[in-house]
C-alpha cells in the first residue's frame, strides 16, 4: 500500500515516544511505530501523537499513578509544606493568596502538581536549605524547574514584582541593589526614577554638603 500521510513524522520525539516509520494500514489516518524510553514499540496513530494525547507505551500514566500512591514519608516536613502550599494558592480560589497568584495565571507545572517526589528530587539538587524559600525568576511566569530556585529573604524581597528594575551597568537589577552598589539612598534613586532622571542624572553621586 502507498503512504497515506501528509506529515512525515519519522524521527520526531513526542514525550517519551521516538517515531522510527510509517506502518502501511486500511484503518483511516496514519499509524507509526514508536519506541518508547522505556524501550517498547507501539503503533500509535498519528493524530495521537501531534496532539500529544499519547506520549508513552502506557508507562508514563503507570509511573505518575504509582507517584501519586507512593507514601514518601515527608508529609509532615518542611519541604513538603512548600509543595502543599504552592498548589494551594495557585489551585484553591479560597487561598488567601490566590489573587496574586492562581487568579493571575500563575500555575504549578505538570511534573510537579501531583507528584511530591518528583519535586523534592528537584528542590534537593537544586540547592534547597531549611532557611531557604522557593522563588520564581520571573514572577509573570508559573512554578517549574526552569523558572524557579530558592532564595533567602533578601533575595525574595528583592524580587517582588512591585520593585523597580533599572539598567545599571548594562544590567536590569532593582533600585535596591543599585544603592547597595553607589551608595546612593533609596530613597534618592526613587525620587529621581519618579522624576525622569536620564540614567547619567540617576546615578549621579550625591554631593555632600559642606
Amino acid at each position: 500500500m502507498s503512504k497515506s500521510f501528509k506529515i512525515d513524522l519519522t524521527g520526531q520525539r513526542f514525550g517519551r515516544l521516538i517515531v522510527l516509520e510509517f506502518v502501511p494500514n486500511e484503518k483511516r489516518g496514519s499509524y507509526w511505530l514508536c519506541r518508547c524510553d522505556c524501550g517498547n514499540e507501539k503503533v500509535i496513530r498519528g493524530n495521537c501523537l501531534i496532539t500529544k494525547h499519547t506520549e508513552s507505551c502506557g508507562c508514563l500514566f503507570l509511573d505518575v499513578r504509582k507517584a501519586s500512591t507512593t507514601t514518601h514519608g515527608n508529609s509532615n516536613s518542611r519541604l513538603y509544606s512548600i509543595w502543599k502550599n504552592m498548589k494551594q494558592r495557585c489551585n484553591n480560589p479560597n487561598a488567601s493568596k490566590y489573587g496574586t497568584y492562581g487568579g493571575r495565571g500563575i500555575c504549578v507545572c505538570d511534573e510537579w502538581l501531583n507528584n511530591f517526589p518528583a519535586f523534592r528530587t528537584w528542590a534537593l539538587s537544586h540547592g534547597y536549605a531549611d532557611n531557604l524559600s522557593i522563588d520564581r525568576i520571573d514572577n509573570n511566569k508559573g512554578y517549574f524547574p526552569e523558572n524557579c530556585r530558592w532564595a533567602d529573604n533578601k533575595t525574595q524581597c528583592r524580587n517582588l514584582r512591585k520593585n523597580v528594575l533599572v539598567k545599571y551597568e548594562g544590567k536590569l537589577i532593582t533600585i535596591s541593589e543599585v544603592a547597595e552598589i553607589t551608595g546612593i539612598s533609596k530613597e534618592t534613586l526613587y525620587y529621581r526614577f519618579k522624576h525622569g532622571y536620564s540614567n547619567d542624572q540617576l546615578f549621579r553621586p550625591v554631593k555632600k554638603s559642606k
